[in-house]
């Protein structure tokens, strides 16, 4: 949140000079006798097992931990270690065959009592609930009979999962149970979060993956057409859609901390951005089959940037509401990923050739712009997108919103000239679309070897050169300051499709950002529809089909879309999920309600029976805003009228 003091300068004197915000207060240090906690990258299982038992000797302890570089800062926790080793975050991870009895040690080697939870998944909470007292012993024997993804964790006596804050929020491990005959290869991340709350001063927190934050997170390598496997385990008591730049993947399994759902092949979704749970568990699974540098990343933007991080750098909200009242650039150079982000290497097979642009591709100039007074009641400025039209551009200072729709065709190749009129560099990614990795549009990141893409310096143009390879409803949104630039305006739709869009029946319902969240205490939301705090109506004709389909861009909020009158709530039919078109399995009717976090996309067929009118209630999940967009059915046309 933002100083207070600064808050009321942005809200009611922006002409004033900004007073500086409240300088940061000093985070808690470890004690003196703290044991530095290394980081645990769920390679290695720990105990010794032999025939069917596993032993091992779990300690809790007081730890000094570093969350992000070797020059960073360092905080305390307790974290969990194997005796005689190391306490590591996460803790030791058990990996055991199903059916495999455990032998456990517990000891508990601080002075407050601590309540340890999830190592025997899948029988009752009482069963599965122990409390040790301080410097207390426990032995433990029991068998691990439910193959899964799960984690174990602990806490202060009284506390539960989702309110632990800094000091036993590293308490975290994971456990695997493979059936028999072994699990395919994979990779463990396990998230969690360091939050020390300090009243009404700026609160301080870290997320992070497997015990670092980007970029230290561990860099992945992978070879072009391998099959690969993710387990994500949740711990924190928020949710995250978890979005895998360049590749689509199936979601194998889901569950939570004590159980595990495997989902039957016909219904397993393909997907290339999912919610997951707090405290929830997600097993994917995709092949690379395009080489270069992608992203796995939660898709809300304060989970990955600045403002999620211990070591001080400029938090997005303050500079970026400072940059805007006084109409001057943001900063947007000292803005980096930080957070939930995975790095991902894809070495290219042999005989692997190059992206080459095809010949006579569509040509569109996008030109990226912004507009002084054009959201929050002329209290913010719009940022976001036009595309030029002849040769003339349009006034630098002019936005459309809502974006424009790039209308693509399927297997036909298209060059997007990026042209940054803002006075920072933005980067654009085409998001959920399988194209070579440089126009992906990761600044600094995406591409291969020492073709690497770079920020879009203000002034210049850069070309993003591809085929989209399949029809459905995508985002475009920047991918640099991303809450600060989405929040503004910077998203769009991409619609592919092998024809032209029947715009009588296909309808596009587009939801971000609306100004920065530093305004969140004005009259107008900070969201928009369509463009729009109050959208234009859509207009369907009673007893045709027509094709709805959603964009969530908003930055910050997960958002539940339901359709209703004042009497009762629809139903349509599910037939596309992130751009890909749902198997006959999974394409099927329900209650017209869905909830989706940014970076989702949803596809839905609705026939409306009668004539009548209808609201689509869009409004966040937690409490937040609210924007209604009017449904209009109208009577179906009669034969010569």
């Amino acid at each position: 949140m933002l100083p207070s003091i600064l808050l009321g300068i942005v809200l009611g004197v922006a002409q004033a000079p900004l007073v500086p915000p409240l300088p940061r207060v000093p985070l808690p240090r470890p004690a003196a006798n703290a044991i530095r906690a290394s980081v645990h990258s769920n390679h290695v299982p720990a105990g010794t097992r032999a025939g069917g038992t596993l032993t091992i000797a779990l300690d809790v302890v007081e730890s000094a931990w570093k969350p992000e570089g070797d020059d960073d800062p360092e905080v305390p926790v307790l974290a969990f270690a194997e005796h005689g080793k190391a306490p590591t975050v996460p803790g030791p991870l058990i990996r055991v065959p199903q059916g495999t009895e455990v032998r456990m040690t517990l000891t508990n080697r601080v002075d407050s009592a601590i309540i340890i939870r999830g190592l025997r998944p899948g029988v009752s909470d009482a069963a599965d609930t122990l409390t040790i007292a301080a410097r207390q012993t426990r032995e433990l024997r029991y068998r691990l009979a439910k193959p899964g993804s799960y984690f174990y964790w602990g806490a202060f006596d009284g506390t539960t999962l989702v309110d632990r804050l800094w000091k036993d929020s590293q308490l975290n491990g994971a456990l695997i149970v493979d059936p028999p005959g072994g699990s395919p290869p994979d990779h463990v991340f396990l998230i969690s979060e360091w939050y020390h709350p300090y009243g009404d001063r700026t609160d301080e927190d870290v997320m992070v993956i497997n015990g670092k934050a980007f970029p230290y997170t561990e860099r992945l390598e992978l070879r072009q057409g391998d099959s690969t496997r993710f387990r994500v385990l949740n711990t924190l008591p928020a949710f995250h859609p978890m979005h895998l730049h360049g590749f689509y993947y199936r979601v194998v399994a889901r569950g939570a901390w004590d159980r595990d759902r495997p989902l039957s092949a016909e219904m397993q979704p393909l997907v290339n951005t999912d919610l997951l749970p707090p405290g929830g568990t997600l097993t994917l699974a995709f092949v690379p089959t395009t080489p270069g540098n992608w992203l796995f990343h939660c898709h809300f933007s304060f989970h990955m940037n600045d403002e999620t991080s211990l070591v001080g750098s400029p938090r997005d909200s303050i500079e970026s509401a400072a940059a805007d009242v006084q109409h001057a650039s943001s900063p947007s150079s000292e803005h980096h990923m930080r957070g939930l982000v995975i790095g991902i290497h894809v070495k290219p097979s042999p005989g692997w050739i190059d992206y080459s642009a095809s010949p006579n591709p569509r040509a569109i100039r996008l030109l990226v712009q912004r507009k002084p007074h054009g959201l929050l009641n002329g209290m913010a400025t719009a940022y976001g997108f036009v595309v030029q039209k002849g040769d003339t551009p349009p006034p630098r200072d002019s936005v459309d919103l809502p974006a424009p729709v790039l209308e693509l065709e399927r297997g036909k190749p298209v060059r997007i000239s990026v042209v940054n009129n803002l006075p920072e560099p933005t980067g654009i990614h085409w998001h959920g679309l399988e194209i070579p990795s440089f126009p992906d549009g990761v600044p600094g990141w995406s591409g291969i070897g020492d073709h690497v893409f770079q920020p879009i310096a203000p002034g210049d143009t850069f070309v993003a050169a591809f085929t989209p390879p399949r029809a459905g409803t995508f985002p475009y949104h920047s991918h640099l300051n991303e809450r600060h630039q989405m929040e503004s305006g910077m998203y769009g739709a991409i619609i592919v499709t092998d024809r032209p869009r029947d715009l009588a029946h296909d309808h596009l319902v587009l939801v971000g950002g609306g100004g920065p969240a530093v305004y969140s205490k004005v009259e107008s939301p900070y969201a928009l529809v369509n463009g729009r705090t109050e959208p234009q109506p859509l207009r369907l004709t009673a007893g045709e089909t027509h094709r709805i389909r959603i964009v969530t861009l908003h930055p910050d909020w997960r958002v539940t879309l339901t359709l209703r009158n004042d009497s009762t709530i629809g139903r349509w039919r599910a037939v596309a999920k992130d751009g890909y078109e749902l198997p006959k399995a999974q394409a099927t009717e329900g209650t017209a309600n869905v909830e989706m976090g940014p970076g989702e996309t949803a596809d839905f067929e609705l026939r409306p029976t009668r004539p009548g009118e209808w609201r689509l209630e869009i409004k966040t999940t937690d409490p937040g805003w609210y924007i209604p967009l009017p449904i209009i059915v109208v009577p179906a046309s009669r034969p010569g009228q």
